[in-house]
């Protein structure tokens, strides 16, 4: 064995444990940060195709104060994943509200009808842990 990889062998080890407690003190200090409250409401538990649907997310520190955040809604199908990316909001005073509309690409379409979807934000915010709530959801005739 070379020079070279004797020194390489000898300092795998170092490198290891750097990289073991460089992981974590990020586990740690991602623990430490403040956790949000995330609020999901909707208009109901059973959209009508068809018809608008309204809801809102909000978001608050532990003292309940909004916070300024990014918010990705998705449309999960229960046991399946994703099924449709609703959007990603960035906003100041930690409320998102929006209404789907009753036709149009954007709508609830009819397949959808009797399955068990849940809209859920992930949430993140500078400082704060990630945090997502979900809002169950079964869309009717």
């Amino acid at each position: 064995m070379s020079r070279r990889s004797i020194d390489v062998v000898r300092r795998g080890p170092v490198i290891l444990l750097l990289v073991i407690a460089a992981g974590a003190i990020s586990a740690s200090a991602l623990a430490a940060q403040p956790k949000l409250k995330v609020t999901i409401k909707g208009q109901s538990h059973h959209p009508v195709v068809g018809k608008t649907w309204s809801y809102s997310v909000k978001v608050t520190n532990a003292a309940g104060k909004p916070v300024a955040c990014k918010i990705h809604l998705q449309m999960l199908l229960a046991g399946a994943g994703v099924v449709g990316q609703v959007g990603i909001h960035v906003v100041k005073n930690g409320v998102w509200k929006e209404t789907i509309v009753a036709h149009g690409p954007n709508a609830f379409p009819p397949a959808a009808v009797g399955e068990p979807l849940v809209l859920q934000a992930t949430v993140t915010a500078k400082g704060y842990a990630p945090a997502k709530a979900g809002w169950a959801i079964k869309v009717v005739k």
